[in-house]
C-alpha cells in the first residue's frame, strides 16, 4: 500500500475537473480550437489545388483559380521536389491540426508548429511588395503566437494529455 503525496492525488483526479478549474479547462480548449481553426480549411485546400500548389512551389508562373491570383505571393525560393514538401505541409495542416484539437503530445507538436508557420512565413512572405503580404504576416504572427503558448502552457485538463497525465485513460 502506497500513500500518495496531495500533488500526486491531485494528478490522479477523475476526468471532470473540479468546480474551480473548468472555466481554465474550457479555456484551453476553446484555445486549441481556435488556434486551429484555420489549418484544416489550409490543409484541405491544399489537397484540392495540390497540382497547381505544387507547380507553384516548384516555380510555375502564378495563374488565375475562382477568380483569383493563385498564388498572391512570391516565393523566398523554388523547391526542388514540390510535391514532396506540399504532401509534408499537408500533413502539418491536418495532421498536427488533429493532435492539437485532441491535446495529443500538445507542447511538442505546438512548438513544432510553430516553427514550421514561421519558416512557411519566411519562404512565402518575406519579399513584403503590396499589402497583401504585410497582411499575411500579421495573420500568421497570431497563430505562432497561440501555438508559443500552447507549448508552454500545455493542452489543459480536457485533453489526452491532462487524461494521461491524471491516469484516467480507460483500459
Amino acid at each position: 500500500m502506497s500513500i500518495n503525496t496531495p500533488a500526486e492525488t491531485a494528478t490522479k483526479s477523475t476526468c471532470t475537473a473540479s468546480p474551480l478549474d473548468w472555466p481554465r479547462a474550457l479555456a484551453m480548449l476553446a484555445g486549441r480550437i481556435l488556434v486551429v481553426a484555420a489549418l484544416i480549411p489550409n490543409g484541405l485546400r491544399k489537397i484540392a489545388t495540390f497540382d497547381v500548389t505544387a507547380a507553384m512551389m516548384g516555380g510555375a508562373p502564378a495563374r488565375l483559380i475562382d477568380g483569383r491570383l493563385f498564388p498572391s505571393q512570391v516565393p523566398l525560393f523554388y523547391f526542388p521536389t514540390p510535391g514532396l514538401f506540399l504532401g509534408v505541409s499537408i500533413l502539418f495542416d491536418i495532421v498536427g491540426a488533429l493532435m492539437i484539437l485532441a491535446g495529443w503530445r500538445a507542447r511538442s507538436v505546438a512548438a513544432v508548429m510553430a516553427g514550421y508557420c514561421v519558416v512557411a512565413m519566411t519562404i512565402y512572405h518575406s519579399a513584403i511588395v503590396s499589402p497583401d503580404d504585410v497582411r499575411a504576416i500579421l495573420r500568421n504572427l497570431p497563430l505562432v503566437g497561440g501555438m508559443l503558448l500552447l507549448a508552454g502552457a500545455g493542452a489543459g485538463a480536457w485533453s489526452v494529455d491532462g487524461w494521461l497525465k491524471r491516469g484516467d485513460v480507460p483500459g
